[in-house]
């Protein structure tokens, strides 16, 4: 026989669940309306009341971006500058996250790594003129390594790395790798890289979105259209006057589709890299 405990308990639980479904459902929404805009026509995305299927069904709109822009270059160019900037930003971050937790008698350690931490108060917009000057001076500008480069050792990053690292990668064993004649890079790469791979898996998620994502400095560091990549290409397609919403939102699916692809294969990852401690002190 249940007793009132049980069933206050069953109850709880069960209001919990309805509400993480209910915001589940609403944070999906948005998503859903970009899915089935991207199969309806101008009239059916502004109509009153909301379609909230499309009828018909017009694949036209893939077809139609297809023809009018350089799709597939601008997917081509995506990739390109996701992959280059998350593993530069992992190798990067790994390898400071490491000498901040592992090396803390250095000279400096700790004010420079108060210092890298001091870096996330400054706002991006304050370091998009200088680091625009630095780069066309080194004659960088419209070229994957405008887009690869910057950011790639960001704070963030760095702060990530070393809490995980110092929280996971016992002493101990580093100890022991070096009296067997292990380089002090070989320890991080055969290591320190191995253990930290749940961290690293969240953060490369995270980087991959902000760089697949990233329109501002797409903006303005590309400059002729065979550079440009996909939110660039989605964003010129408003126009002044008239703005093809079709088209839009079919541009912004096959953006958006990637994403949510890599999420679900690596999202066991992702998650094992946010609840094992990866900020812990």
């Amino acid at each position: 026989m249940r007793t009132p405990h049980s069933i206050g308990v069953t109850l709880r639980r069960s209001s919990l669940y309805l509400l993480l479904v209910v915001m589940s459902l609403a944070f999906l929404l948005p998503f859903y309306w970009l899915v089935i805009s991207a199969f309806k026509s101008q009239g059916q995305i502004f109509s009153t009341p909301p379609q909230w299927l499309p009828n018909p069904w017009r694949w036209g709109n893939f077809a139609d971006i297809y023809r009018e822009t350089n799709l597939i270059r601008a997917f081509f160019n995506s990739v390109v500058i996701a992959v280059g900037h998350v593993t530069l930003a992992l190798f990067l971050c790994s390898l400071a996250g490491y000498a901040f937790a592992k090396y803390p008698r250095a000279p400096g350690n700790k004010r420079l790594f108060a210092f890298v931490l001091g870096t996330m108060m400054i706002p991006q917009a304050v370091t998009l003129i200088p680091t625009f000057v630095i780069l066309m001076k080194l004659h960088m500008i419209n070229s994957y390594w405008a887009m690869i480069i910057p950011g790639a050792a960001s704070a963030f990053g760095i702060f990530w790395m070393r809490q995980y690292i110092a929280a996971h990668v016992p002493d101990d064993l580093l100890s022991a790798a070096r009296i067997d004649g292990c380089s002090e890079f070989g320890i991080y790469w055969r290591i320190v890289v191995p253990i930290a791979r749940p961290a690293m898996a969240a953060l490369g998620i995270m980087l991959l979105i902000g760089s697949w994502n990233n329109l501002m400095w797409a903006f303005i560091i590309l400059r002729t259209e065979d550079m440009q990549t996909l939110p660039l290409v989605i964003y010129l397609l408003q126009g002044e006057t008239r703005t093809p919403f079709g088209m839009l939102m079919a541009g912004g699916l096959l953006t958006t589709l990637p994403l949510v692809i890599g999420f679900l294969l690596f999202q066991r990852q992702f998650i094992a890299g946010i609840t094992s401690g990866a900020i812990k002190a």
